[in-house]
């Protein structure tokens, strides 16, 4: 009893499971005479500990939502969770951010890369531009992991919301349980790898190989200038062959899903002037002056709600 008592106060003053099993060993004159691993402990806070507070979090989460209900029948909310209240995703759209998606949703930036919440959980966000050239929130969700039944889940509750699915939809990297969802609920969306990060990734795939400035030169040249499919198929076969990279599997990969990245193929598409994720960037910085990693869930919804009124 005593051992459980340090090591939840010690948590609830974020004191690190390590010191705390440092504690725990000094008492009773080292770590050979515990009974536990420090890795032990680390797993009681996690399994325990935060269950726990994540339970009391989706109870006060849920009675916010329906009272946000209340007050405006066009907001929406949809919680995922067990019969004992264990988290799994939740999705909630602002009355604003309806109203923006009639206008704005023709293309959506769905972004998966911002920090989460105390709890561990991802953060995902729906991304409009408007008329300006400025992003514009179209909804969010976080997500207790990133797999396919919870991305199914958030994008068949968003549709429910919106109504109408949107012509084009940009995610920011080949993540299959993503990629495998989008096709499944929204079959009828064109859907784009963000550009931006596989060039990043290619940099970062060629950086070993002799003369590296003058193949990502060359290859970012291909990507960008071929004026037809057909001579991107050239051009890019072409490359391989001469720089003999045939052996390069994630550059074959990349090469077979080629419709789902390189500007050539969209040509003639509508995606509102977007083809990238990299100014999403500024909405991370956006997102960072009201959302902190320590929030619970419910303090998570009070702040995204600043952040809707202030990028209003």
């Amino acid at each position: 009893m005593h051992t459980k008592c340090v090591i939840e106060d010690n948590d609830e003053v974020d004191i690190q499971p390590n010191k705390t099993y440092l504690t725990l060993a000094n008492e009773i004159g080292g770590s050979s005479n515990l009974s536990f691993l420090e890795k032990e402990v680390r797993n009681y806070i996690t399994s325990k500990l935060r269950s726990i507070g994540v339970n009391a979090d989706v109870k006060e989460m849920l009675n916010y939502f329906i009272r946000m209900k209340e007050i405006n029948p066009n907001f929406f909310y949809a919680i995922n969770i067990d019969d004992d209240y264990k988290f799994r995703s939740v999705l909630w759209v602002d009355a604003r951010c309806r109203a923006s998606y009639k206008y704005y949703g023709d293309v959506v930036l769905f972004d998966t890369t911002y920090s989460t919440n105390k709890h561990g959980l991802s953060f995902v966000s729906f991304v409009g531009v408007n008329h300006h050239g400025k992003y514009t929130l179209l909804g969010c969700a976080l997500l207790g992991n990133e797999n396919i039944h919870n991305f199914e889940w958030v994008f068949m509750q968003w549709v429910k919301c919106m109504g109408i699915v949107p012509q084009g939809i940009i995610t920011r990297d080949q993540c299959k349980a993503m990629f495998s969802t989008i096709r499944k609920v929204l079959p009828h969306t064109r859907h784009r790898w963000c550009i931006w990060h596989i060039l990043k990734k290619i940099s970062q795939k060629l950086r070993g190989y002799a003369q590296f400035k003058e193949l990502n030169a060359k290859l970012s040249d291909i990507v960008w200038n071929s004026h037809s499919v057909e001579s991107f198929k050239d051009d890019w076969t072409e490359f391989i062959n001469e720089c003999n990279l045939d052996h390069n599997t994630w550059l074959s990969e990349l090469y077979n899903n080629r419709q789902m990245w390189v500007p050539i193929f969209f040509k003639g598409e509508f995606w509102a002037a977007m083809k990238s994720m990299q100014k999403s960037e500024s909405m991370h910085a956006f997102y960072g002056k009201f959302l902190y990693s320590k929030t619970s869930l419910i303090q998570f919804i009070y702040e995204y709600d600043n952040v809707l009124r202030n990028k209003e």
